[in-house]
């Protein structure tokens, strides 16, 4: 299984659109790759390390003092250039308002063909997403899951609002942190800061499969949106699908506005039952109604240990060609029977004999 995070939209909400969504996604050409060597400003591209709806990630070099970094470069916009370039600028001041160690550090801004670029913290890693072939064991899920918790109640502290967190959006880092952190959140450019214009005021920003009805609603943006969004993301990792699905866009988002979520337990039979209780809670179609997140840290933390107690009592199999555990469990008692058998059979003899 592969990652299937649908791309981040922007829709208008003041004029309906008169096509489905899927006709309406925010898909700028982009502009050709650059190849090694070539410059930005002060920076030397080395390679590229991916590339995305909105932007290019090479792996770049510092000229002067060769630093290393994760130089994005927008991709050239014959639309939404406004939101393009704010997106970035607003990604670089939003790092370093929340200052955490699961947000990746920017460097430097600047532009280079009329494009905004960012640079970077270079991380080693991989996505959610491309992950998902890994089968993850669900303790170390429920380890990823609290430390996106983490992240997000700095980031709530802070007034940030991610609004579009899901699985491409999260690396798995190759090699943990000093303090044994293994996940970044990334892409802090669709963030609503609280207290400050928003330049995505009037659109659906956010991505199909995570977006929280109160966006397609067109309401305020809270930190609940992300609590759902967090919800929907648990739900691929721990179940293996999202809790909404459709081949239509305007399906799904009928099922967001909507549509009771399914029951966790009918992918995970023993799932512990206020994780289960939490996640339904999650995905509450009003913000008030969702639980706050230090409250779903302590459930996926005793989650955790739950599933560690488990593994702990769980019996190991026995070995090809040796007797099974229960083997030694039941022949015992077999033998202890036959013992006494024959004590009493012994007693007998011993009385007729000595009558």
């Amino acid at each position: 299984m592969t990652s299937a995070d649908t791309p981040t939209i922007a829709l208008t909400l003041s004029e309906p659109p008169p096509l489905p969504a899927a006709a309406l996604r925010n898909h700028t050409p982009p502009c050709p790759p650059l190849g090694p060597g070539a410059r930005i400003g002060m920076w030397r591209i080395e390679r590229e390390l991916g590339s995305g709806g909105m932007a290019t990630v090479y792996d770049a070099v510092h000229t002067r003092h060769g630093k290393h970094a994760a130089l994005k470069l927008a991709h050239g916009a014959r639309s939404r250039k406004r939101v393009t370039a704010e997106a970035f600028l607003r990604e670089a001041r939003t790092a370093n308002l929340i200052g955490h160690a699961g947000v990746a550090e920017v460097f430097a801004t600047g532009t280079h063909d009329g494009r905004p670029y960012l640079a970077m913290e270079l991380l080693s890693g991989r996505s959610l997403g491309a992950c998902l072939d890994d089968s993850l064991p669900r303790d170390e899920i429920l380890e990823i899951l609290i430390e996106l918790c983490d992240v997000l109640v700095a980031a709530h502290a802070a007034g940030v609002t991610h609004r579009d967190l899901k699985l491409d959006n999260v690396l798995l880092l190759d090699v943990p942190t000093p303090d044994g952190r293994r996940t970044k959140l990334l892409d802090w450019g669709m963030a609503r800061i609280a207290g400050e214009d928003d330049p995505l005021r009037g659109l659906v920003a956010g991505t199909l499969t995570y977006v929280a009805p109160e966006q397609l609603r067109g309401d305020d943006i809270t930190p609940a949106a992300d609590v759902y969004a967090l919800a929907v993301l648990a739900y691929r990792l721990l179940l293996g699908r999202p809790p909404f699905s459709s081949p239509s866009d305007l399906e799904l988002l009928q099922q967001h506005l909507d549509a009771e979520p399914p029951s966790p337990r009918l992918q995970w039979s023993t799932i512990p039952r206020e994780l289960e209780a939490t996640l339904l809670a999650m995905l509450a179609k009003q913000p008030r109604d969702r639980p706050a997140l230090p409250h779903i840290m302590a459930v996926l933390r005793d989650a955790r240990a739950q599933l560690g107690t488990r593994k702990r009592r769980a019996r190991p199999e026995a070995p090809a060609g040796r007797p099974g555990f229960a083997w030694f469990t039941t022949r015992p008692r077999r033998l202890a029977g036959a013992a006494f058998g024959l004590a009493l059979t012994v007693a007998s003899l011993l009385r007729l004999l000595s009558a």
